[in-house]
């Protein structure tokens, strides 16, 4: 079974990510900030997907944690929800540079999180344009 650990401190869009996931019958955990994020992950290295908003406990904090999950050799897929990709022009240069920088897969808005549609945007390293599942 697909085991996906989402991460953000806005309750509203943590639980929109984990309804879809539950529909699609995967299972999900939930942290709350990037810090029990990271422990969660330490604890069980067999997540499928880490899902994580950027801005928690700072303005970075998702994006550090990314980083290191993916520079301790995980393998799975990355990907980051965030409302800087409901501005222009954001993941043109997203798709690219987190990618890079944090093995980044796929970029979800939140403007349509919010309303409960998830929307998948891949990066230059995503060879399957359709969806991760």
């Amino acid at each position: 079974m697909k085991k996906v650990l989402i991460v953000d401190d806005n309750d509203k869009y943590a639980i929109n990510l984990k309804n879809y996931f539950d529909q699609m019958g995967i299972s999900s955990d939930r942290a709350v900030d990037a810090k029990q994020g990271l422990d969660l992950y330490n604890q069980n290295k067999s997540y499928d997907m880490i899902v994580s908003d950027i801005t928690m406990e700072t303005q970075t904090s998702g994006l550090w944690m990314m980083r290191k999950i993916y520079k301790s050799g995980y393998t799975g897929t990355m990907v980051i929800a965030s409302t800087g990709f409901d501005v222009w022009g954001v993941m043109p240069f997203s798709k690219f540079f987190l990618a890079w920088f944090c093995g980044l897969n796929w970029m979800i808005p939140k403007v349509p999180l919010k309303k409960g549609e998830v929307l998948w945007f891949p990066t230059w390293k995503t060879t399957n344009l359709k969806s991760p599942f």
